[in-house]
């Protein structure tokens, strides 16, 4: 094992192991809304039960984010990593054991833990290279693959495999990422000296910044969850909207190798910001009565926009602090955004609501988003002046 003053963060090595790992942690979240279709269409769930129990993964996922930030600083992140993705393996094959309802929510969520922590040490390990949007925006592109292709596959793996086959290949997938150990670098210290745009802003600054990827992530995960029951109800044909979101899925690929291009080029915030006011404009495209062909050109930007912006985002926040802290707290709001979206979904249906409410706050939280990060970004450029 190699020690950590040794270590090369910025190697191939470490980096595609970062990437690898941030894939594995989302196996199930970036097919979310195909998922969340399954469990209404083959388990008959309502769609607000459907939303609950794609919540309760995300509740696994979020509380392990939180515990991230409290674990990463003091054991080996190779001994984190290998713990969950065991949890990760055992909890999708708990799931498919489970023959009622409530042990899958209970599978989901153990499974959920293991993702959170594998979610949060791969955003770790990218957020301590040097080049941290172009290597966050490099995950993207590859998590946007896998999930282009599960979402277009998700309708014949219903059909052939059923849930219990995909859980059992999500299984094997999170049990052969133990090979990636070797190139994981052992704490953050393994990165010798802070990134040049990181300074130290106050507690105050670094609340608003935290405050702003929850608000973000909200809105995202609002949205998303509900993709496929959405286009289900503009055309009720699974393989059509299937087709349509494996464009999108395409469509994010593009946006994450924009912001691949762009970084370093541009500043961070305006096309942050011009990029989530597009996006919560292809939301708006969705209030009246739409089509098909509009579904799938707002889904297609949205998700375009959501994965250019989202490094900028990372980014800007990770830049806010000198320790790499702000990373891990960063990716541990996300995912409680990113829970909290499905939750508030099955909160609003259960209440009368319906797509149409959903779409609004989606939209208001996008642009609140950006509101909130204008500020500590400020404070973030008058610090780097002085310097």
């Amino acid at each position: 094992m190699k020690n950590t003053e040794s270590f090369d963060v910025n190697s191939r090595g470490t980096i595609a192991a970062g990437l690898i790992l941030g894939t594995i942690g989302v196996l199930s979240f970036i097919v979310q809304p195909g998922l969340v279709q399954g469990f209404v269409s083959l388990l008959g769930l309502s769609e607000a039960d459907a939303n609950l129990l794609a919540s309760i993964e995300m509740a696994g996922i979020a509380l392990a984010t939180i515990i991230a930030v409290f674990i990463t600083p003091i054991i080996s992140w190779r001994i984190i990593l290998g713990t969950a993705l065991i949890i990760a393996t055992a909890g999708n094959l708990f799931s498919v054991m489970g023959d009622n309802i409530t042990t899958l929510q209970i599978a989901r969520f153990i499974t959920g833990l293991g993702e959170g922590l594998i979610i949060s040490l791969s955003f770790a390990i990218i957020g301590i290279t040097q080049k941290t949007e172009r290597n966050i925006a490099l995950y993207l592109a590859l998590l946007m693959t896998y999930g282009a292709f599960g979402l277009w596959g998700m309708p014949l793996a219903f059909q052939t495999i059923g849930l219990n086959g995909i859980f059992m290949i999500w299984a094997l997938m999170s049990l052969m990422a133990l090979l990636t150990l070797k190139y994981v670098p052992v704490s953050a210290a393994s990165q010798e000296e802070s990134r040049p745009s990181a300074v130290q802003l106050g507690i105050g600054w670094l609340v608003l910044a935290l405050l702003s990827v929850f608000v973000y992530n909200l809105a995202i995960g609002l949205a998303w969850a509900n993709l496929f029951l959405i286009g289900i109800d503009i055309e009720p044909n699974e393989q059509t909207v299937a087709n349509a979101l494996l464009i999108s899925q395409f469509a994010g690929i593009a946006g994450a190798l924009g912001a691949v291009y762009l970084s370093n080029r541009i500043g961070s915030f305006w096309p942050l910001s011009i990029g989530v006011f597009v996006a919560a404009g292809c939301i708006a495209l969705l209030l009246g009565e739409s089509s098909i062909l509009i579904f799938g050109i707002a889904v297609a930007v949205f998700n375009a926009l959501w994965n250019f912006t989202l490094p900028y985002l990372l980014s800007s926040v990770g830049d806010m602090d000198t320790k790499s802290h702000m990373m891990t707290l960063a990716v541990a709001m996300q995912f409680v955004g990113l829970g909290a979206g499905p939750y508030l979904a099955s909160v609003l249906f259960d209440s009368g609501f319906g797509f149409k409410e959903m779409e609004i706050i989606t939209i208001a939280g996008l642009v609140l988003s950006v509101i909130i990060l204008a500020f500590p970004v400020r404070a973030h450029s008058i610090h780097l002046k002085k310097r």
